[in-house]
Formats: C-alpha cells, sequence, structure tokens
C-alpha cells in the first residue's frame, strides 16, 4: 500500500496524541467526504468519478490509486499538504507545538467527543428512519395479506390480529413523523421512543 508513512517525522507521540483528538470521520467530514452506505467515496488522491476509496474504521484506501492513509493523511490531502506538513498544522490547532496546559487539550478532547457523539446520532436517527420505513411497508403489507376483502373482517381471529398490525402501524408512523422533524429534540426524543418500544433494535 502507497500509504503515506508520518511516524518518523515526528517524536513524543505527537501523532498519536493527534490521533486521540481528531478521528478518521473528522478528517473526513472537514473535507467534505460523503461517505456512501457501502463505505466509499470519492478518492481524495486522484480524479474519482465513481467512489473508489473504501472507508474503514481508521483508514482508507483507494483500490483504483492504490492511495490511502489515516485521519493526518486525508487531511493533508484535503488540503494540499505533505504529510509531515499536515502533522504539523494539527499540532498547532491543538495546542502541542504552542506548549498550551492541559487544559486547552482537554477541551479540545471534549469538543471533539462531543462532534462524534453528534454525528453518531445523526446516523443512528437516518438508520432508524430508513429502517421504520421498512418496517412499515411490511406492516402495511401484512394487513393486506390479514385482511385481504372485506368478508374477512367477519374472521374475529383475522380482525384481532389485524388490530395489532393497525396499533404497531400508528406507532411506526407517529415515530417516522418525529424523526423527519426539523427540530433536533423531537427526533433524539422519537429514537429514545423507538427503542423503548422495540420498533428497532
Amino acid at each position: 500500500m502507497k500509504y503515506l508513512l508520518h511516524a518518523h517525522y515526528t517524536a513524543g507521540g505527537i501523532v498519536q496524541a493527534i490521533k486521540g483528538l481528531y478521528s478518521l470521520q473528522d478528517a473526513l467530514q472537514e473535507a467534505g467526504v460523503k461517505v456512501g452506505r457501502n463505505k466509499k467515496a470519492l478518492c481524495l488522491w486522484h480524479s474519482d468519478r465513481s467512489p473508489s476509496m473504501h472507508v474503514y474504521r481508521d483508514k482508507v484506501h483507494c483500490f483504483a490509486c492504490g492511495r490511502g492513509g489515516d485521519a493526518i493523511d486525508v487531511y493533508a490531502a484535503a488540503n494540499g499538504m505533505e504529510t509531515k506538513d499536515a502533522v504539523q498544522a494539527l499540532a498547532a490547532r491543538f495546542g502541542f507545538q504552542s506548549g498550551a496546559p492541559p487544559s486547552v487539550r482537554r477541551r479540545w478532547a471534549m469538543q471533539q467527543h462531543q462532534a462524534r457523539k453528534e454525528r453518531q446520532q445523526a446516523h443512528d436517527i437516518e438508520a432508524a428512519y430508513y429502517g421504520l420505513c421498512s418496517l412499515l411497508h411490511g406492516l402495511r403489507q401484512s394487513m393486506a395479506d390479514t385482511l385481504p376483502e372485506p368478508a374477512a373482517l367477519d374472521d374475529e381471529e383475522a380482525r384481532a390480529q389485524a388490530g395489532k398490525i393497525a396499533a404497531v402501524i400508528t406507532d411506526v408512523e407517529a415515530v417516522l413523523d418525529e424523526l423527519g422533524s426539523e427540530e433536533e429534540e423531537r427526533k433524539r426524543q422519537a429514537l429514545y421512543l423507538a427503542h423503548e418500544r422495540g420498533l428497532i433494535g
């Protein structure tokens, strides 16, 4: 792999300290990289018409050009830098070169942690929304199968089953309405409600 290695550019664990505050997800988001549900994105190292850069937990790799790397390499590529310059820039951002006190680094760490938490929550909300849309489709199909024609209403067992399905449909539709809200707090509450009612795993 033609990764841009940077361990020898620094000493004292600065690279590891940066990675502790700056994740791959941070770098991709900052670079404006859109990662598809198949964990692929347009490559940062070459003109890419079809997503060929695979995104893993802590690194990326393009199977078209062979380039890739970690969060620092992504930052370097997005900003047209050599990796050693990216290390210096990020070290300055987080106060490692300026002798910033631990309180400053802790504040940065908290901010990065909060940003990651918000991104994860947004991902969970999106996943829940599409999952519930699929569930709703299945429930409506089940309702049609349970009561295929008006005569089925005379079947007490079918009516009882249809009533249960209808109740779940009502719950799912209500949660979907909230997940589609513009208000983040309503989305969070809807996600909690979906878990509490067993609508999603």
